[in-house]
């Protein structure tokens, strides 16, 4: 196991409202209230794995920023670094779907706290103290051009000082373009150690030809390809989603180790909250990776901390990593005496 220190994430955290009982927002005359973002919900599941964490944000100075620090705690995670100032909380409106009809999204984060900080609010090496791994993620340096420039010089810096950085695409059409982001993601890779990019975001972002084979041995050659350009990588990383219905899917892990490409079984399942599916795989994978897993049980237990996930209202993984564990060894079990 590496060295015992925290676990930091980087972004924004978000007031997410969704109408009850998967009705439309048309319909609705109340909400049902979360915060949650990316990068902090892997670093809450990663605290409910018993990991030491930390989040840096910029929030607003006023009752919302109070309680999303306050919830932050709650999950034992480290807040010492998190600003608060001008701006809003950014709020996305989450409809869920049912059946054959999609679940939808609406952002409404411009003039957030953090795509209003100047970088040179943020003490990168104050904030890294003590920190062994970095998870940051393409959603944060889509919101302004100073988080661009912050997010670059926070993978620099752990790349000069040995600290461990994990990095999810997480591309959002909404917030930039796919130009926008190759740019980016070329300026990104060489410091990056643990990349979570699937097959789309190398031929659609990186602009990476696919050549006419099955998905894995694509996925295999677009990886190889990844690391030839970029060697510092130590692990890529996805997953094959099947959507069966709305409410019921399949998930399958990948995971690339520079020789070879590993794949999971397969976990169907059905959905009361797919949001944040993919940052539970996320943790589920660094979890693993931190504690010296085998390769093959790394993926499991990503695929396995992600299947749980969609059993579980709101953006955050609430599963001990006992509760993964159990799945992967016994199976589904009806009640647990």
């Amino acid at each position: 196991m590496l060295e015992n220190k925290k676990i930091l994430g980087f972004g924004e955290i978000m007031l997410r409202l969704t109408p009850p009982n998967n009705q439309k927002i048309i319909q609705s005359n109340s909400f049902d209230v979360i915060y949650g973002g990316g990068e902090a919900n892997v670093v809450a599941s990663l605290s409910n794995f018993g990991h030491e964490t930390k989040f840096v944000t910029k929030l607003p100075n006023n009752s919302l920023g109070d309680k999303v620090i306050r919830d932050l705690k709650s999950y034992n995670i480290d807040s010492s670094h998190i600003l608060q100032g001008e701006g809003r909380l950014g709020i996305y409106f989450l409809e869920i779907g049912h059946g054959l009809r999609s679940t939808e999204v609406i952002y409404d984060r411009k003039y957030s706290a953090i795509s209003m900080a100047d970088k040179e609010e943020f003490d990168i090496k104050e904030m890294l103290k003590g920190v062994k791994l970095v998870h940051l993620s393409g959603i944060t340096p889509a919101l302004s051009e100073e988080l661009y420039e912050l997010t670059i010089e926070i993978a620099k810096y752990c790349n000069k000082s040995g600290i461990l950085v994990s990095f999810d695409s997480n591309y959002r059409a909404k917030l930039w373009s796919l130009d926008d982001a190759k740019g980016f993601l070329e300026k990104m890779l060489p410091y990056v150690d643990i990349a979570f990019l699937g097959n789309l975001d190398m031929t659609n972002i990186l602009k990476y030809e696919s050549k006419d084979l099955g998905f894995d041995e694509c996925l295999e050659d677009l990886y190889k390809r990844l690391f030839e350009k970029y060697p510092n990588i130590k692990y890529a990383v996805c997953t094959k989603r099947e959507v069966h219905s709305i409410n019921n899917n399949s998930l399958k892990g990948y995971i690339f180790d520079g020789k070879d490409l590993h794949v999971s079984s397969e976990y169907n399942f059905d959905i009361l909250d797919r949001v944040g599916g993919g940052d539970a795989f996320t943790a589920g994978i660094l979890h693993g990776i931190i504690d010296n897993m085998k390769i093959q049980e790394i993926l499991e237990f990503g695929v396995c901390a992600s299947s749980l996930k969609h059993s579980i209202k709101g953006d955050i993984n609430l599963v001990d990593k006992e509760s993964v564990t159990s799945l992967i060894n016994k199976g589904l079990q009806n009640i647990k005496r």
